[in-house]
């Protein structure tokens, strides 16, 4: 969440999010002819994940910022139950197995949305959730960095430790191994000694709490792929391929396949899970125009096209694949039903889902 490739931090997040400025190069290049990611063990079950803002408010919170799309149930609060209800119940009964939910620190909005509404409504039901670290919001910044010196160890520890106590334990929070999940939000950011800072972060934590979280860091971009840099993670992914680059929309597909291949190579040798993430498209000009960010058109064959390269490629101790998004309504890359395109995106995603369990 490399280095020297930033150029849309391609926001889970709000309209303040820092924007860097460096372009990398974006080129289908091919994977190696020796090293082919290998299919997944049988007994190593799919899951299949989006990403969830619970940051709208009845206020016109969020919504106010700018978005595209209209959703179905049209400007909702994310306190409010019945709408979580319908959510879980849309997203379950079309192959969703959980919600990565955006988590931005101890008594924000959010965390009061997701540990209040939304744990009721996940009570009896077999969905799971887990939480999406906001680093950049909760870590800081500093030249499109985040330094992950003694300040922010200890800032990792007592957050990651309120995570394990007020969520990890939840009968529904999504374990790998017995292993609490926590995905982490632009890991590729990171600098310092970010393999001896986590290492410190994850033996605070699990001697806190019992538990050892199962790190999934936001590593996968447009740059070359370095297998010692991944080394901290149990798993690693993209949450965005969106990059401000002339023509990125051209071949989108095809690109970010060549780029998937390449990262679930290195991911194999690591001995890691390789978490491929899809978009529906992407459009962020309602929400920060002055960026003019190159837009990905929304198209369920894309969308398609994108899913069915990553249930391939899904691969080692964990197969997941990540949905960009469930409703960030800001940058156009939401799934949620829209009054434009209806239930279409999760029908996608049931097709292919039962296309891949019944091996059609």
């Amino acid at each position: 969440m490399a280095l020297a490739i930033l150029l849309s931090l391609s926001a889970c997040g709000s309209a303040s999010r820092p924007t860097p400025t460096e372009t990398p190069s974006v080129q289908a290049v091919e994977p190696s002819a020796t090293t082919t990611p290998s299919t997944a063990p049988s007994g190593n079950p799919l899951l299949v994940g989006a990403y969830y803002y619970p940051w709208y408010g009845s206020d016109g919170r969020h919504w106010r910022e700018g978005y595209r799309g209209i959703p179905q149930l049209g400007e909702y609060d994310s306190t409010d139950e019945s709408v979580i209800d319908r959510h879980i119940t849309w997203a379950s009964e079309h192959g969703l197995d959980f919600f990565a939910v955006s988590w931005w620190g101890r008594d924000s909005y959010e965390d009061r949305a997701a540990r209040g509404p939304m744990l009721r409504a996940l009570e009896d039901r077999p969905f799971r959730f887990a939480i999406l670290y906001e680093a950049p919001a909760l870590l800081g910044t500093h030249q499109d960095r985040i330094e992950l010196d003694d300040y922010a160890v200890e800032r990792l520890s007592e957050d990651w430790t309120y995570l394990a106590a007020t969520y990890f334990n939840h009968p529904n929070y999504l374990t790998i191994d017995g292993r609490p999940v926590l995905f982490i939000y632009l890991t590729r950011i990171f600098t310092g000694n970010v393999d001896d800072a986590l290492a410190r972060v994850r033996t605070a934590v699990a001697g806190e709490t019992g538990h050892a979280p199962f790190l999934i860091g936001d590593e996968v971009y447009w740059h070359t792929p370095s297998g010692s840099r991944i080394l901290p993670y149990d798993g690693i992914t993209a949450y965005n391929m969106h990059t401000s680059v002339a023509g990125i929309a051209t071949g989108f597909d095809d690109k970010v396949r060549a780029r998937y291949e390449l990262w679930a190579q290195v991911a194999e040798r690591a001995g890691i899970a390789f978490v491929p993430g899809v978009i529906p498209g992407f459009d962020d000009l309602a929400v920060r125009p002055e960026a003019a960010h190159p837009v990905i058109p929304r198209s369920p064959q894309l969308f398609a096209t994108q899913l069915q390269d990553a249930l391939r490629l899904a691969s080692g101790p964990a197969r997941i694949v990540m949905i960009t998004s469930w409703n960030e309504w800001h940058e156009d890359t939401s799934v949620e039903p829209s009054e434009a395109f209806g239930f279409d995106y999760l029908q996608v995603v049931r097709e292919l889902v039962n296309a891949q369990d019944t091996g059609n």
